[in-house]
Formats: structure tokens, sequence, C-alpha cells
């Protein structure tokens, strides 16, 4: 009888043993399993709210070139993180520019430019090889700046520097836009990294 008590307590300790975790175990799934059910969006918007700015510029060789850049408000470029449970959002929003030439008070050259339109003045297209140094800048390069090259040696041009970039990267490109007194305008693609 002594055996058949020591046998029944055996079994029970060994039953009652299986599978068992420690609270560590235990809580350690449970953060695993709720990592998987759970998502958190953190989503921002740089820059958060509408801007504007335009720049008039007289230059000593006759030339005044206006330039607005605005933030367009349904246009962004999109990069994801994911950091533990929060997947963060940040969306650059696109700029569009106007370019105004006047020499001499008459109008010689006016245009409005969205990213498409930018994008087909530089260049940027999407069958660039991974290796080009232009490649995915039609999709993820926004404008970082846009301003007149106040050249004094230039008498029969304007100079306009356009710098693009891929955010959270160091890739640029810097296009030199000219517009000559007949209002032609002509792009040099400066460098890119």
């Amino acid at each position: 009888m002594k055996n058949l008590i020591l046998l029944f307590i055996i079994t029970i300790a060994f039953a009652s043993c299986e599978n068992r975790r420690t609270q560590s175990q235990a809580l350690s799934e449970s953060i695993e399993e709720f990592k998987k059910t759970v998502n958190f969006e953190s989503n921002v918007f740089i820059p958060e709210n509408y801007i504007e700015r335009e720049v008039d510029t007289l230059m000593s060789n006759g030339y005044r070139v206006k330039i607005k850049t605005y933030s367009d408000m349904t246009n962004t470029v999109l990069f994801s993180k994911i950091k533990d449970t929060i997947n963060y959002q940040t969306h650059y929003r696109n700029f569009k520019f106007d370019i105004r030439v006047e020499k001499q008070g008459q109008l010689i050259y006016e245009e409005s430019f969205d990213k498409d339109k930018a994008n087909k003045l530089f260049g940027y297209r999407d069958d660039f090889i991974t290796e080009s140094p232009l490649h995915n800048f039609n999709k993820l390069a926004v404008l970082q700046s846009i301003q007149v090259d106040d050249e004094p040696t230039l008498k029969n041009k304007v100079l306009i520097d356009v710098r693009y970039t891929i955010p959270e990267t160091n890739r640029f490109a810097l296009h030199t836009l000219y517009v000559n007194d007949n209002g032609t305008i002509n792009m040099v693609h400066a460098t890119q990294n």
C-alpha cells in the first residue's frame, strides 16, 4: 500500500509538471502574442501644414525672377519603419513650384511644375537600373531647394538651381535651369550623389 501511495504521488507530480512554464516564460509568450495581434501606427507629415514661399529677385542684368514654392497637400512620399509594435510612417510632402522670368518688364517665361512635370523636366524615370544614381528619383525624391543663381557674368541668361533629395538618405540631384533672353529653358544635370 505504501508503494501504491508513493507511485500515486509521483504520477501526480509528473502529470502536474508537464508543459508548465515559469512566470517569465508565460509573460514573454504573452508579449509575443500581443505583438502579433496589435499594431499601432504613428503618422507624421513633413511639413505638417501648408507652406508657401515666394522669392522676387531683380538681377543686375535686367532680369526679374519670381519663384513660388508651395507644399502639395495631396502628394507625399512615404517612408515606413516598424519598431516593436509601432509602425512609424513619415509622409514627406512634395512641393510644386512656379517660375516667372521677366526682362526689362516683359514676360519671357512662366511655368508651373508639380512632381510629374518636374520628373519629365529632370529626366527622372522608373526604368533606371538599381545602380543608377537617379534610381527611384521619380518616386522618392522631393524638392529640397530652388534658388536663383545670380552669376554676374551672365548678361543674356538666368540660372536657377534646383535640388531634389530622397529623404532619410544622402542621395540628391542638383540641376541648373537656364532661361535665355527669348524665354527658352534648358536644363543641365549638374551633380548627384
